[in-house]
């Protein structure tokens, strides 16, 4: 009994540890740059896969295609910049462009949905 446990324990953390690779370039990049130091990104590639570091702790999702959409959309109409004055200060990336940081973070916005997956690891929590 005591081997059984131990095999699906070992399954449940090969599992856990070994989650969605990234392929293909990056589509959208955002870094956010806490007050007290603290640094966070995310990756989201074309193909759904999202790479989220949070502090040196890399986490692994992949978003729908419903998702993806959703982020096409608010990319297409551009970044806006925002305010230093926020914290954190969010920076966002589209593709090969410049980054725009800060970036506003108004609702729908692709910095405020890239925001919502580094903090819900989906658009719809």
């Amino acid at each position: 009994m005591k081997s059984i446990a131990a095999l699906l324990l070992a399954l449940l953390v090969a599992a856990c540890s070994s989650g969605p690779e990234a392929t293909g370039p990056a589509a959208y990049v955002i870094t956010r740059s806490w007050s007290n130091g603290y640094e966070e990104s995310g990756t989201v590639y074309a193909d759904g896969h999202v790479v989220m570091d949070h502090g040196g702790h890399v986490e692994r999702v992949i978003l729908p295609e419903d998702q993806m959409q959703e982020l096409a959309a608010a990319a297409a109409l551009g970044v806006a910049p925002g305010s230093n004055g926020s914290d954190p200060i969010v920076g966002v990336t589209v593709g090969i462009d410049a980054p725009v940081s800060p970036a506003d973070l108004s609702e729908g916005s692709l910095a405020e949905l890239l925001n919502r997956v580094l903090d819900s690891h989906t658009l719809h929590p």
